[in-house]
């Protein structure tokens, strides 16, 4: 199965049943117009890192972090197919990544992690769905473990990489092979 039609069939059944609630007809289907003009699509991070994102639609907002080494440009399948009056749907490209800028620091999950805070504030998003992908499947669990102010409300985690379960001598606390 290509990555394509994966993530558009996971996608359009998270955001379809779990978001709107009931799946628009074919006949409903809306076109995808971005809803910020480019000019505004930065947000700064805490250190004054520009980071760009992608808003199209409005209504319930899903957003979406894409893995290591990709942009917002690797949703653009699940942004078209989804974003609509129902579903505001939103991309971050993380630091470093994309349009956003390259600060040759904060690649930690804290850093990544506040950044996706900072995004979701500074939109004052509510009852928000984080959709993650490899990579950014840590940064959504990063948040959500930090999350206080309770934007967000389900995390969706594609193809997640997991800790390091197997003891070895630096990580001493793990299981037996």
């Amino acid at each position: 199965m290509h990555r394509r039609s994966l993530l558009e069939s996971l996608a359009s059944w998270v955001g379809l049943t779990a978001v709107a609630g009931a799946p628009l007809s074919a006949h409903a289907r809306p076109t995808a117009v971005p809803r910020t003009p480019a000019a505004r699509s930065f947000v700064r991070a805490d250190d004054g890192t520009a980071l760009f994102y992608q808003d199209w639609g409005s209504g319930r907002p899903l957003v979406f972090v894409a893995p290591w080494g990709l942009n917002s440009q690797w949703w653009e399948y699940q942004l078209a197919a989804l974003a609509s009056p129902d579903v505001r749907c939103i991309a971050l490209d993380r630091r470093g990544h994309g349009r956003s800028d390259q600060p040759g620091r904060g690649y930690d999950f804290d850093t990544l992690a506040t950044d996706l805070a900072r995004l979701i504030d500074q939109l004052a998003l509510r009852n928000a769905t984080l959709v993650g992908h490899s990579m950014g499947c840590a940064e959504v669990v990063r948040y959500r473990s930090r999350d206080r102010g309770g934007r967000v409300t389900r995390a969706v985690l594609v193809a997640t990489i997991t800790p390091l379960i197997v003891r070895t001598s630096d990580n001493p606390d793990g299981v037996e092979r």
